[in-house]
């Protein structure tokens, strides 16, 4: 059984379905009509157990003891993004909630725009971190308070001119890394260093360049959240790799102009005795390739 049926098994309300017979009701001894059965027990009923806090697998939020994720985990069938266990390949890993910055002059325009931008960025060959965007519009349930609490605010959409807007924005700004930062700020939970992208679905990474965005957009600007998750990693990793040895690490790229996650590519072959066997690393914001260190 996959982890998406068991997540369907846990969304069944108990008992449907049930084809397991009664046998004491079917049961007809003596001829008698059956009678409702008294209790004969000498001892009376121990005290109810206290029911042990239980926290979601994927985000941590609260469940009850029968349930081992939350309503939201369990409708989206939503993994652990720090799970190590072997996970099928139709699994998704929770990265977090990025923002969608479009122009529109209506509400439902901002979503259909942050709609496309979400879908954009999922099929966006540069922004490899994210495998699949959904905005929160979309979503058939709240998301879990784990996410939501990260955030000053979590709407649908919201004008960046509005209070809500600014503080979604302010947000989002203070927890993207910059291309002219010198000392990125790391997420222990997260790959994203990118919160904030824009119509064509690409990450907005210079300072300069979101306020250009929003200086032509001006009071038509909007922010639309959205869901990012990610491929399980055994379905990510090219198959010759070693699981054992790391092949992603953080360095510093020429083409960015800033330090990316880069992930192993091969070893260099040039019939040059100075270079032969040099690792090669691809940084995953550009894809320029780099030489550095050999993973071990």
């Amino acid at each position: 059984m996959t982890d998406r049926d068991s997540d369907f098994e846990e969304l069944r309300p108990t008992g449907e379905a049930s084809h397991i017979p009664d046998e004491t009701l079917s049961e007809d001894d003596d001829g008698e009509p059956d009678r409702q059965r008294s209790a004969t027990a000498t001892t009376g009923y121990p005290d109810t157990p206290a029911e042990a806090d239980t926290e979601c697998r994927s985000c941590g939020a609260p469940t009850p003891p029968d349930q081992t994720k939350c309503l939201f985990c369990l409708t989206n069938h939503l993994e652990d993004c720090s799970s190590e266990t072997d996970t099928p390949a139709t699994e998704w890993m929770l990265l977090g909630v990025v923002h969608m910055l479009v122009e529109s002059s209506t509400f439902y325009g901002a979503v259909a725009k942050g709609a496309a931008a979400a879908t954009l960025l999922a099929s966006n060959a540069t922004e490899q971190t994210v495998d699949d965007c959904t905005i929160i519009y979309d979503l058939e349930d709240e998301p879990a308070a784990q996410l939501a609490d990260r955030w000053p605010v979590l709407p649908a959409t919201v004008r960046i001119s509005s209070t809500d807007g600014e503080q979604l924005l302010a947000a989002a700004r203070d927890r993207t890394t910059w291309s002219d930062q010198l000392h990125p700020v790391a997420d222990s939970d997260h790959e994203l260093t990118t919160y904030l992208y824009d119509e064509s679905g690409s990450g907005i990474r210079d300072k300069q360049r979101l306020a250009t965005l929003l200086d032509n957009a001006g009071n038509d600007a909007w922010l639309v959240p959205a869901i990012a998750l990610q491929q399980a990693p055994k379905e990510r990793e090219p198959e010759h790799q070693d699981s054992g040895i790391p092949t992603k690490d953080r360095l510093e790229c020429h083409q960015c102009g800033r330090t990316t996650d880069h992930r192993f590519s091969d070893h260099d072959s040039v019939p040059d005795e100075t270079w032969t066997g040099h690792a090669i690393w691809e940084c995953q914001v550009c894809e320029m390739p780099r030489h550095g260190p050999t993973p071990e």
